[in-house]
């Protein structure tokens, strides 16, 4: 790293905010325009492995966005739109991904290299500190290390995908951090949306509809077929097969669940295919689909995951990974709220 460039690093990292906004506040501000919203993708398929550093791959190659995270990027296109949210300049990073995610929600977008480079630079630190047009917001869709290496405040692991900063330029070549949009916030909101949307008793919608289904998974009962909120703990390459696991089961497909076991479940000598096959026939027809509440790793290689079920049944499925690549699943365990 250059002298400028660890002295930058220096600077940003001893500049933490002081306080930061909610979620509802940032909305009011940012109906008055002149902030800029520093937005990493949206939800991935994490089967492609990419390297890091902008590649010219053809899509394949790349990363993409998973259905998930098309739904999730145009709710919060709707959650903008719905709230009154002037926004202008719309700028990306080269990849599908970070484009896509920009034109799901807002229907345009620029790319860039410099929201795709990785070593933090003051041509980069400048673009994210440029002035919104009068009365806009600008935003600037990018990734993990992005945020982390220019926005005081941020550490890795604290903006996960879909996750977004909002910033006021304080300078030509400084910014201040305003707050956060979690994924939860992005949740809360379209639940409101969604609500606001619902017909009125006189058979007339109220209110902005949707138009795809209920976004974020937010109510597994009302929407039994809308992708998991996956959070970061289940992001990690030590722990995706466990995410995997809940969105398979969630799909109700015995054929997709089989090829998930045969991959990415070590085999039990004591339990055959069939078995397990009809395990997951009894327990999908009890419970539904599964919606994520908490996740919380218990020992090295463990972690007990809080669901509640479309039936209504709290659940806890603790699982249990390979300590080593491919971190294959060991061990999977539902317990039932009363002990069923």
């Amino acid at each position: 790293m250059t002298l400028v460039h660890a002295l930058f690093s220096v600077l940003v990292a001893a500049s933490p905010p002081d306080s930061l906004l909610s979620a509802d506040s940032l909305l009011v501000e940012l109906r008055k325009g002149g902030y800029t919203i520093v937005w990493r993708h949206t939800v991935t398929d994490r089967s492609v492995q990419e390297p890091m550093g902008y590649q010219n791959l053809p899509r394949f190659q790349q990363r993409n966005l998973s259905d998930r995270g098309v739904a999730d990027a145009k709710a919060v296109g709707l959650i903008f739109k719905a709230r009154g949210i002037p926004i202008g300049e719309v700028l990306a990073s080269p990849m599908f991904r970070t484009r896509e995610t920009a034109e799901y929600a807002f229907g345009r977008v620029r790319d860039t290299l410099l929201l795709r480079q990785v070593e933090p630079s003051l041509e980069q630190l400048r673009l994210i500190a440029a002035q919104p047009a009068p009365g806009t917001n600008r935003v600037l869709v990018t990734h993990h290390f992005v945020i982390e290496r220019n926005v005081p405040g941020i550490k890795p692991g604290d903006i996960a995908e879909g996750e977004a900063v909002v910033v006021r330029s304080t300078g030509p070549e400084s910014i201040r951090t305003v707050g956060i949009f979690k994924m939860a916030d992005w949740q809360r909101l379209s639940v409101q949306l969604d609500n606001a949307a619902a017909p009125s008793s006189s058979g007339h919608g109220a209110g902005l509809t949707t138009g795809h289904g209920v976004p974020f998974a937010h109510n597994a009962a009302l929407a039994p077929n809308a992708p998991l909120v996956i959070p970061p703990l289940l992001e990690t390459p030590q722990n995706a097969a466990m995410a995997e696991y809940l969105k398979t089961f969630n799909s109700g497909d015995t054929a997709r669940m089989r090829q998930f076991y045969e991959r990415s479940v070590v085999p039990n000598p004591t339990r055959t295919m069939d078995e397990r096959m009809a395990i997951y026939d009894r327990l999908r027809s009890q419970l539904g689909t599964l919606s994520i509440v908490t996740a919380e790793a218990v020992e090295a290689n463990k972690v007990a995951v809080k669901l509640q079920s479309s039936a209504g049944t709290p659940v806890t499925v603790t699982f249990t990974a390979e300590a080593q690549a491919p971190y294959r699943l060991v061990g999977i365990s539902f317990q039932m709220a009363g002990g069923g």
